[in-house]
């Protein structure tokens, strides 16, 4: 059986092509589309597509490939015309840095270099295409690094003006999300694309992957990230994606969402309050004071036990003397309960201690197998200061590379010829 597999940064752009010159074409194979002076042959094209539902987790149906097709060919042009650009400027990928990140994606999915060509192999993809797409995708990066990196120049202004505004909305929402993007570049292409953008939310919400999906099919600017946005501030989105994003809670997928470009999907992953503390981050140190029921308890045995516990909180008056009433009542092995993230204890046991002093104790709880109250003994609230000037203008730096990037990807599709043909 072949078993899915995950494509990590960041080799996160690793996808199917093999247009053009990457593999030699056999006279009667039919062509998928024309990019300037290469192909992209039907067999890439089923290729790639089988690849894409394989490391996603979507089903191998016949649905899904007709509604995924067009979109995984518009994929595949655009990374035809990074290829040829980088070749253009005589990019070469050393044979090593492929080899090295074949054998990181195998690792990263608990395989060898063998059993992953195997499995790809069982699904109709071989590894050759995998690597001959690792090499476009480094020699692009290669090409933004060198071409467009070195036009990137964040003066102190720039980040002043980001503190300025990050200060002027503290205290608003703010929403840690990840997006699928897919664009609507003409009214033919309405309807086919929300039918694809409501079936990937079907199989989203069933149990594929959201990450995955991104970075196969999305066409956001973080889908080789899985579609991550980061932390977005209320009022920063399109208006339509503001509020759906409101009625969202942590977790949830949105249906798709239209605006001018497109259709969007939208991952919740979490939320707080821009540069205020989040309760969850506290760290704090607890311990307890446990006494167990006796076997097959009755109700006398459990008052009895639970009566004691209550003597024993009431003579507690710190940490330090909840040891010694814990040693008193032979109970003092079990009085640590560990150090960590508030936002990391059972939501029973959190709501208890969110807001208790170091020193104070819980009321009696009574568990299934005795009573038990908690204390706190350390208490360190999280750090509100916000991103230091040096993550503002590496932060900045990266928006401008990507868009520097995505503005370079539509003047190559706007000069290209291309000639789609299926």
């Amino acid at each position: 059986m072949i078993r899915a597999f995950r494509i990590f940064a960041p080799l996160l752009l690793i996808c199917l092509t093999v247009a053009g010159g990457a593999y030699a074409q056999s006279a009667s194979e039919s062509i998928a589309a024309v990019v300037n002076d290469d192909i992209v042959s039907t067999s890439d094209l089923e290729a790639r597509l089988r690849l894409g539902l394989l490391t996603s987790g979507l089903a191998d149906t016949a649905e899904n490939r007709d509604r995924l097709r067009p979109q995984v060919l518009r994929s595949l042009i655009d990374e035809t015309l990074q290829r040829q650009e980088a070749q253009r400027l005589s990019i070469e990928v050393d044979p090593a840095r492929v080899e090295e990140a074949v054998a990181t994606v195998a690792s990263q999915n608990g395989m060898s270099p063998d059993q992953m060509r195997q499995m790809l192999g069982q699904a109709g993809i071989p590894l050759s295409t995998l690597e001959a797409q690792i090499r476009t995708n480094i020699a692009w990066s290669e090409m933004v690094q060198r071409r467009l990196a070195t036009q990137v120049n964040i003066g102190e202004e720039e980040i002043n003006d980001v503190l300025s505004r990050m200060e002027a909305d503290r205290g608003r929402p703010e929403y840690l999300l990840a997006e699928i993007f897919l664009s609507v570049d003409e009214p033919s292409q309405e309807a086919r694309v929300r039918q694809l953008a409501e079936s990937l939310v079907q199989q989203i919400r069933a149990g594929a992957s959201f990450s995955a999906v991104a970075r196969q099919f999305s066409q956001s600017a973080g889908a080789a990230q899985g579609g991550d946005m980061g932390w977005v501030i209320e009022g920063q989105l399109d208006p339509a994606l503001d509020e759906a994003v409101a009625a969202m809670e942590p977790g949830t997928v949105s249906s798709p969402i239209r605006t001018v470009m497109g259709y969007h999907i939208l991952l919740l992953r979490d939320q707080r309050r821009a540069l205020l503390p989040d309760p969850g981050d506290t760290v704090i140190s607890l311990r307890r004071l446990a006494i167990p029921y006796p076997p097959n308890p009755t109700q006398a045995d459990v008052a009895g036990v639970v009566a004691r516990v209550e003597e024993a909180r009431a003579a507690v008056d710190g940490c330090d003397s909840l040891q010694a009433q814990a040693d008193a009542l032979g109970v003092g092995g079990t009085t640590d309960a560990g150090r960590g993230e508030i936002r990391n204890l059972p939501p029973a046991l959190s709501e208890l201690v969110a807001d208790l002093e170091v020193g104070q104790a819980t009321g009696v709880q009574r568990a299934q197998d005795g009573a038990v109250f908690f204390m706190v003994c350390d208490r360190e609230e999280p750090d509100n200061a916000g991103p230091s000037r040096e993550d503002i203008a590496r932060s900045l730096g990266i928006q401008r590379v990507d868009m520097l990037q995505r503005r370079l990807l539509r003047d190559l599709r706007a000069a290209a010829f291309i000639d789609v043909r299926v």
